[in-house]
């Protein structure tokens, strides 16, 4: 601890991302003019496991990696909402899959030296499929089914480098002790 805001200013606002220029003093006395902070929604994501043990993930086009990436189902959380009902929704949403057996996992920051948002980390057990996906417009994305030991190997091996997914999957692998 120790940084003192001398000022802050609101470089941009939209209804998804709010950019907040800071002028800091650190404990020594350094003065960073320019600090910014980024502000999203929070958000949640579920490690969802289907009764054959397998794990729910989706490929998607991500713009700003200019990359497909290989994440667990997510998303941010809508106003009036709380993370639970989101991931319930975003579960159903993305991949068609319900859960009865819900655990809540705990909080996870993404990008400590930037962004201010939570992600909400929860592990669904006995997925089973109700539904066909319901995409938003913008949305195309490739439901990935694997045992769950592959995608503890898919983390390690680089094939999944979203940090909030990487983190989800091998905090359940610790918890089922694998």
């Amino acid at each position: 601890m120790g940084w003192k805001t001398r000022k802050s200013e609101t470089e941009l606002e939209t209804d998804y991302v709010t950019v907040i220029r800071n002028e800091v003093e650190l404990k020594d006395g350094t003065v960073i003019p320019d600090f910014y902070t980024v502000k999203i929604q929070d958000a949640a994501l579920a490690v969802a496991l289907t009764t054959d043990h397998q794990v729910l993930l989706k490929k998607e086009y991500r713009y700003a990696c200019q990359d497909d990436i290989i994440e667990c189902p997510a998303g941010m959380i809508e106003e009036g909402e709380d993370p639970f009902q989101t991931i319930r929704r975003e579960l159903l949403e993305e991949t068609g899959y319900t859960s009865d057996n819900w655990t809540y996992i705990g909080p996870a920051k993404e990008s400590t030296a930037k962004l201010t948002n939570t992600l909400h980390i929860f592990l669904a057990k006995d997925c089973i499929k109700v539904a066909e996906q319901d995409l938003d417009p913008s949305e195309e994305l490739e439901l990935i089914r694997v045992p769950f030991e592959e995608s503890i190997e898919m983390v390690m091996d680089g094939r999944i480098w979203a940090n909030g997914t990487a983190h989800a999957l091998l905090k359940v692998a610790r918890m089922m002790g694998k």
